[in-house]
C-alpha cells in the first residue's frame, strides 16, 4: 500500500483550541490511527498564548510545530522584516525536513489561499508535495471590522482565489455553497469534495435531572456573525416572566467588547471566558439548553456552524439558525429548534418551548445526538479525507 506524509497547516492554536483546531486534530489524530504520517505546522499560534516551550509537542501521537509565534505586525519596520524572514525559513525548513522519501507527501493548506500562506504552498509545491485546500468561510463576504493587516491578507484571499487550481490538487470545503462556488471556480480541473463538521459523540449519554435553574448556553466566536446579541435579547425577554434561568457565555472574538458592555451588571448572564477542553466540554455536558443564533447575513450562510456539531453530541436541545446546510442535516422540532435568523422572537419561543417542555426538550435532544453520529462522525470524515489524499496523482 502506498506511503502517505500529510502536514496539516494553517493559522489556528493546536493541540487546544476552537472550530479549527478541533476540525485539524479530529483529521490528524484520525489518520494517524490508520498508520498514515500525519504532523501539524501551525502559522503564528492563532488565538494562542504560548511561550517558546510550548511552541512544539506530540498530543495524541500527532507531532505539532509552531512558526512566528512572536510575529507582530506593529513592531518596528527592520524588526518586523527579521522576524518575517525568519517565519518564512523556518516553515519552508519544516516542509524540506519532514518531506517523506518514497512516499506521497502532501500540504493540507487550512481556510483558503492568503499572503500568510502561499509562500509555504509555492514552497511544498517546489518540494514535490501534492496541495490540498480546505476552504471553510467565503472571507470575501465577511462583515467584521479588519485592522490593516487583515485587509491586506483579505485582498490577497481574493486574488488568490481566483487562481486556485492552478496551487491546489484538491479542494475541500464545509458548505453546499463553497462547493458550488468552488465549483464552478475550478471547472472540473481539481476535485472538489465536501467534508462537513465533525464531534465526538459519548458511547453513553446519562439522563439529567431536571435543571434549577435552567442553564442556556452559548459558546464561540462571539462574531457579527454569531448573533449573540440576539440571543441576549431573547433572554432579557424571559426573565422579565421566569428568574429560573441563566445564560452562561465562553468563548472569544472581535464583537466580545460589545457583548460585555451590554451584559454589564445583567442579573442571570455570566461570562465565563475562554475555556480549555476539560471545563468547554463540562459546560456543554451541563447545559439544559444550547444555543445557534446565527445571523442571515450572507457570509453566516456560506459557512457552516462547528460548535453545532458538539452541541448535538451532547444530546441536550440545541435551538439553531436556519443557516447554510442546518436544514440539509436536521428536522424542525425533531432533531432541533431550527428558527429563522434575525429573529429575537422565534429564539425566545424556542427557549421557552425548552423550559415550559423539558421532556420533549429532552427527546429532540437526543434525536439530535443521532443525526451528528450520523453526518458528523470524525471516523467518517477522515475516511473521506483519506480516500481523497488517495487518488490524487
Amino acid at each position: 500500500m502506498e506511503t502517505i506524509n500529510i502536514i496539516f497547516m494553517g493559522n489556528f492554536s493546536y493541540p487546544q483550541g476552537m472550530a479549527a483546531t478541533k476540525r485539524i486534530r479530529h483529521f490528524a489524530e484520525y489518520l494517524v490511527s490508520k498508520q498514515i504520517n500525519a504532523k501539524v505546522m501551525i502559522l503564528r499560534n492563532s488565538g494562542s498564548n504560548l511561550s517558546d516551550l510550548d511552541t512544539k509537542g506530540i498530543c495524541n501521537n500527532v507531532y505539532y510545530e509552531s512558526i512566528g509565534s512572536n510575529l507582530l505586525i506593529n513592531k518596528n519596520i527592520f524588526q518586523l522584516i527579521y522576524e518575517l524572514s525568519t517565519y518564512f525559513i523556518k516553515g519552508s525548513k519544516i516542509l524540506y525536513r519532514q518531506k517523506a522519501v518514497r512516499a506521497k507527501n502532501i500540504l493540507y493548506c487550512y481556510n483558503g489561499l492568503s499572503i500568510e500562506n502561499i509562500f509555504f504552498v509555492l514552497t511544498a509545491k517546489l518540494l514535490g508535495y501534492f496541495i490540498i485546500i480546505d476552504v471553510v468561510e467565503d472571507h470575501l463576504l465577511t462583515q467584521e471590522n479588519l485592522n490593516v493587516f487583515a485587509k491586506l491578507k483579505l485582498f490577497s484571499v481574493k486574488v488568490l482565489e481566483k487562481h486556485i487550481n492552478k496551487f491546489a490538487n484538491a479542494i475541500i470545503v464545509i458548505s453546499n455553497y463553497l462547493k458550488e462556488k468552488l465549483e464552478k471556480q475550478v471547472q472540473g480541473s481539481i476535485p472538489v469534495k465536501l467534508i462537513p463538521i465533525s464531534a465526538i459523540c459519548q458511547d453513553r449519554v446519562a439522563d439529567k435531572k431536571s435543571a434549577n435553574p435552567v442553564k442556556i448556553v452559548y459558546t464561540g466566536s462571539f462574531a457579527k456573525k454569531d448573533g449573540v446579541d440576539l440571543l441576549l435579547s431573547a433572554y432579557e425577554n424571559i426573565r422579565k416572566v421566569n428568574k429560573n434561568c441563566i445564560l452562561l457565555l465562553a468563548g472569544e472574538g472581535g464583537n466580545l467588547p460589545k457583548i460585555k458592555e451590554i451584559i454589564a451588571g445583567k442579573e442571570g448572564i455570566s461570562y465565563l471566558g475562554y475555556l480549555d477542553d476539560s471545563h468547554f466540554y463540562k459546560l456543554l455536558n451541563d447545559a439544559d439548553i444550547l444555543c445557534v443564533t446565527r445571523t442571515g447575513s450572507n457570509y453566516a450562510h456560506a459557512g457552516f456552524p462547528f460548535k453545532l456539531g458538539e452541541y448535538l453530541a451532547t444530546a441536550n436541545p440545541v435551538v439553531a439558525s436556519n443557516v447554510s446546510d442546518v436544514s440539509f442535516y436536521l428536522q424542525h422540532m425533531k432533531d432541533a429548534i431550527i428558527i429563522e435568523p434575525d429573529n429575537v422572537g422565534e429564539i425566545q419561543k424556542a427557549l421557552e418551548f425548552c423550559i415550559d417542555h423539558p421532556d420533549k426538550a429532552k427527546t429532540i435532544g437526543k434525536n439530535g445526538r443521532l443525526k451528528c453520529i450520523k453526518y458528523f462522525n470524525p471516523q467518517t470524515n477522515g475516511q473521506r479525507l483519506l480516500e481523497l489524499m488517495r487518488i490524487l496523482a
